[in-house]
């Protein structure tokens, strides 16, 4: 080889970095000049200037001893033994700083949390971190640690050798996208921006949300929010996932506030298409954003609102399945601690608060419906709940505290409803309630209840009702707008519903007449429980906020009050059922849709109540005027048995065998009790079986309606698609 050869020179083609608004936009940007989103947003396109080139340097000695730190941490751990807080606090002193005295965490969370005597490592708050666009919590004080010693080292390497930082800059392999798991999607290849409404619509249903859905749900703080509705209505694309997948959440929960006229006049489509279409773009945004790894605030609102959209048309059990895959995803985030013990800013602090009560309340209700008295999370939080502040007092980025106010605000309704969820979260309020109740212990029917236990819930009772009573009067002014009306129906209602629980069967003004034993008096409990619900729709109607009633109606215990009324076909119970039997029609108009299985079963068993009457009053010789709804449902349920004859509805040629209509009705309460083991002797003569006797649909009954209870009703008549 010559020596003279001239030597190769490589060179390296420079980085092409994404342009400056991709960049602050969080978007995939395709490094052309200019690039095709600056092009839509008809914006000027700088590209982005890498970072100046540090001189490159041997590791230095605080590295090596943040190494053998680390070694030795993870030395102690493999052997079995739980490394010593003298050698966390060696390890990571940053940690160390920001921990809290045992004594002064307690005080500070006693009068809203429960008791953390039973966990050991209270006094460490936990981190949370903010990485690749996402946030997630570290509880453990071992790997929080082990964070911030990683953390330093990367940073340390960062400094000495940008392109080197790569080898500490993952946690591993990135699995695939999961979330369809919880989330199924009919079309995995559409995008969100499928399912956004134009510009007009858009706006319409944003309006909607402000008046009827935002003021009784308080977890997206308008101001940062509208400018994403803003920008959604010109270029839907340039908006990121998670705020797509937000605003698709909004428009759901701002479609099912509509009624279907409503809903066709606002934006062209029924109610029900509109509420398919959104719930669809939501799931497709949650599955392509992959929720279960890349969370952040705009993404677990959109779970939460979601998970709201589902009540009254979604199963149950599945429901609360997905709220606590929500709970679990707001804990990954830290959620469940508080945000001044986490060094959060005052905005931030606020928003997590908010959207964490409503992940309770929701959750908590979910719980119960389901069957679960112990719910798992009331032990696991010391998030404090929301205070009396506007949105308007609340700015991103602002490290100044923020006062709560005194007087009227937008969080009248939010100051109640997260009372009632302590109220609900308190193994007190709902150990025992049954037996409070029932008159007797649940384990054994024939023991005499002690009346201490009868004065213990009413003194629980009568706190809440204290507590209600001074937030009405601190915060709450019927001038001050529809949620501020809204709030103040709450206490009155539920503190009634609650008294008249309480009351002995023998102290009822039934007892000798229509009540006789404690079958009776369960029979009355349900009844009262309908006609408390139907009230509801009076009251909150005119304030715009039927919806949020509506999702609260149980088909199942309306259909246990009709089985009633079948068995008992006149008395005072019986004409205050029929009431609330009339007026749930006149609330409900979907009752008259037959064409759903669980419709058609409710009309007939409505019809077979109302044909008893019927034949009861002829008996003594009186007449009785047929309602407009019985005679409705007679023209689309055109069984003989509708129209008065002596045969059976369960018999007739049109109408199942009973051992079908039963099944039936085990889909339509979506498994929610065993409906094959049901007393129909005790429920109503709706059918010729006669097993044992199951209460539990009807302690069931006890939570539900507006606002405590089971708000869930069995398996979606109209389910979600």
């Amino acid at each position: 080889m010559s020596n003279n050869a001239t030597p190769v020179i490589s060179h390296r083609q420079p980085r092409v970095l994404a342009c400056v608004l991709c960049q602050h936009r969080k978007i995939k940007c395709d490094r052309n000049t200019p690039c095709s989103n600056c092009i839509k947003a008809n914006a000027t396109c700088t590209p982005s200037t890498p970072a100046p080139a540090r001189k490159r340097r041997r590791p230095n000695q605080d590295l090596q001893e943040r190494l053998a730190r680390c070694e030795e941490l993870l030395k102690q751990y493999a052997g079995g033994s739980v490394p010593s807080q003298a050698d966390l606090q060696a390890a990571a002193p940053s940690v160390a700083s920001v921990t809290t005295p045992a004594s002064t965490f307690k005080a500070e969370t006693s009068d809203y949390s429960p008791t953390y005597d039973d966990f050991p490592d209270r006094r460490h708050p936990g981190k949370v971190i903010h990485q690749d666009g996402g946030v997630r919590f570290i509880d453990s004080q071992l790997w929080s640690t082990f964070y911030d010693e990683l953390q330093a080292m990367r940073e340390i390497v960062d400094a000495d050798d940008p392109e080197g930082s790569s080898v500490l800059g993952t946690e591993g392999h990135t699995p695939e996208n999961n979330a369809d798991v919880l989330l199924l999607s009919d079309s995995s290849s559409a995008n969100p921006e499928d399912y956004q409404p134009d510009p007009v619509q858009a706006f319409r249903l944003w309006q909607i949300f402000l008046d009827r859905v935002n003021p009784l749900t308080k977890i997206v703080h308008v101001p940062t929010l509208q400018p994403y509705v803003i920008e959604a209505t010109s270029d839907s694309s340039g908006v990121p996932l998670n705020y797509q997948a937000l605003l698709l959440s909004v428009y759901l929960l701002a479609s099912i506030a509509l009624q279907d006229s409503e809903c066709m006049q606002l934006i062209g489509i029924s109610r029900d298409q509109a509420v398919q279409r959104f719930t669809a773009g939501t799931k497709q945004a949650l599955i392509k954003l992959d929720f279960l790894r890349n969370s952040d605030m705009a993404s677990i609102q959109a779970l939460v609102l979601f998970l709201y959209s589902l009540q009254g048309r979604y199963d149950r059990h599945a429901a609360w399945v997905l709220s606590g895959t929500i709970v679990r995803v707001a804990q990954k985030m830290g959620y469940h601690r508080d945000g001044e013990l986490l060094g959060l800013t005052p905005f931030e602090t606020e928003m997590r608060r908010r959207i964490w009560w409503q992940i309770l309340m929701q959750d908590t209700k979910l719980a119960i419906v389901s069957g679960v008295i112990h719910n798992s999370i009331q032990d696991s939080y010391d998030t404090k709940p929301p205070r009396n502040l506007n949105d308007a007092d609340l700015f991103p980025g602002s490290t100044e505290p923020v006062q709560p106010r005194e007087g009227p605000t937008e969080m009248a309704f939010i100051l109640i409803t997260s009372r009632l969820t302590k109220f609900m979260l308190s193994e007190s309020s709902r150990m025992g309630f049954e037996s409070a109740i029932m008159g007797h212990d649940p384990n054994n029917a024939d023991e005499p209840q002690d009346p201490s236990i009868k004065a213990k819930y009413k003194a629980i009772i009568q706190e809440l009702d204290r507590d209600l009573l001074d937030i009405e009067q601190r915060y709450c002014d019927p001038s001050a707008g529809n949620v501020h009306s809204a709030a103040l129906t709450i206490r009155a209602m539920l503190i009634r519903k609650l008294d008249e629980m309480l009351v002995p069967m023998q102290e009822q003004p039934e007892w000798g007449t229509e009540i006789f034993e404690p079958k009776d008096n369960l029979v009355k409990l349900v009844l009262m429980n309908n006609e408390q619900s139907a009230d509801a729709y009076d009251r909150m109607a005119p304030l715009g906020f039927l919806w949020f009633v509506k999702l609260h109606f149980q088909l199942e215990v309306f259909g246990v009050l009709t089985g009633q009324l079948a068995r008992r076909p006149t008395g005072s119970l019986s004409d205050r059922g029929w009431r609330i039997v009339e007026k749930v029609h006149r609330w409900q108009p979907e009752l008259f849709d037959v064409s759903v299985k669980a419709y058609a079963s409710q009309a007939q068993f409505t019809l077979k109540a109302w044909k008893a009457r019927e034949a009861a009053y002829n008996a003594l010789g009186q007449a009785i005027e047929i309602p407009s709804f019985i005679s409705r449902l007679r023209e689309l349920v055109p069984t003989s048995d509708s129209r008065g004859s002596t045969q059976s509805c369960m018999t007739s040629p049109q109408m199942p065998p009973p051992q079908q209509t039963i099944n039936d009705l085990d889909q339509f309460l979506g498994g929610y009790l065993d409906v094959s083991s049901l007393s129909w002797d005790m429920w109503g003569d709706m059918t010729n079986t006669n097993t044992n006797n199951n209460n539990h649909q009807a302690q069931g009954a006890f939570f539900n309606g507006f606002p405590l209870g089971p708000e869930m009703g069995g398996k979606s008549a109209n389910p979600m698609q």
